[in-house]
């Protein structure tokens, strides 16, 4: 029950007005109707309901739909099927599984092998120390060497 009160303090319900025998009556304005649409002619009488002007209204008018057409042109047919190509909705999806396709692992750079003289073996040797070789990718790797001229 909708309930409201005027600035002078007077209640008015609202759904009580709409419920009334209002509807019967003629509406205040100049388009000759009553409270519920119909047209009223002399004498307050309905000339034509609400529902035959909406019908006449709408038989008039003509429809313009507009096919949809992509901005983009002709798409290209592709026949066949792709294997492992996501289906591309929409330009933010395309993005987005491109962003997200997995990446080929970077090539690691070959580390150099010690060169060995003639005779030795640096698999059975322990290593003098370490030295850091960074890769392309930013990381760093420790690489052992076997001889002092190697050390950093």
């Amino acid at each position: 029950m909708v309930q409201r009160r005027t600035n002078k303090g007077q209640i008015i319900d609202f759904d009580m007005l709409r419920q009334s025998a209002d509807a019967q009556r003629p509406a205040v304005g100049n388009m000759g109707t009553d409270g519920q649409g119909n047209k009223l002619g002399k004498g307050g009488k309905v000339v034509q309901s609400k529902e035959d002007r909406v019908r006449v209204y709408y038989e008039g008018i003509e429809e313009k739909s507009v096919p949809e057409k992509s901005l983009k042109g002709d798409m290209p047919q592709v026949s066949g099927n792709l294997k492992g190509a996501p289906e591309v909705k929409t330009a933010k999806t395309q993005a987005e599984n491109v962003r997200t396709a997995p990446q080929p692992d970077p090539v690691q750079p070959e580390v150099e092998e010690p060169v060995t003289p003639e005779g030795e073996n640096f698999d059975e040797q322990e290593p003098l120390g370490y030295k850091e070789v960074q890769l392309p990718n930013g990381d760093i790797e420790m690489v052992p060497y076997y001889r002092e001229e190697d050390a950093p």
